[in-house]
């Protein structure tokens, strides 16, 4: 089957509560601001719809977030677990999974990751600088703390090309 999936983790220098708080606020604006899949793009003939992803979140107690797309033949499920550290900070653990749904999105995908050669890679690479960037921004003192202002660099970066 063909699928992306990756795993990281990083110690946030901020209390489990805390990190668990703003990353519910953060995957709220994930889900309220992500923009639509835009009719005729490619990410809509590979996802098979256009729209919103329809993306939800799972809060599934202080030391698990799930995060997961509803729409399309290709759907991404993201895990944020959290545990304490012994000096009072907190270990994030972030998971991500791409995977096809049913045969043709099966057969989709792999045509797709075999036509760009390095995209898994590349994914990779991306998703560990958002999650550095994102643990900068985790641990900020709660003076500096604003959920509605924070972008990751790498999506501004892109906004900007």
């Amino acid at each position: 089957m063909a699928d992306l999936s990756h795993r990281a983790g990083r110690v946030v220098d901020q209390r489990p509560d805390v990190v668990h708080d703003r990353l519910l606020e953060l995957a709220a604006r994930l889900r309220d601001e992500a923009p639509p899949i835009e009719p005729g793009t490619q990410a809509a003939q590979l996802l098979g719809m256009s729209g919103p992803l329809g993306i939800e979140i799972a809060d599934r107690g202080p030391g698990r977030i799930e995060l997961r797309t509803t729409q399309g033949r290709i759907r991404a499920n993201a895990l944020a677990d959290l545990a304490p550290t012994p000096d009072g900070r907190t270990n994030l653990t972030m998971s991500v999974d791409i995977r096809p749904d049913g045969f043709a999105a099966n057969l989709m995908l792999g045509a797709a990751l075999r036509m760009m050669p390095g995209i898994e890679q590349k994914v990779i690479d991306g998703l560990d600088a958002g999650l550095d960037d994102l643990v900068t921004e985790l641990a900020k003192p709660d003076g500096e703390w604003d959920p509605a202002a924070w972008r990751p660099a790498a999506l501004d970066g892109a906004s900007r090309a």
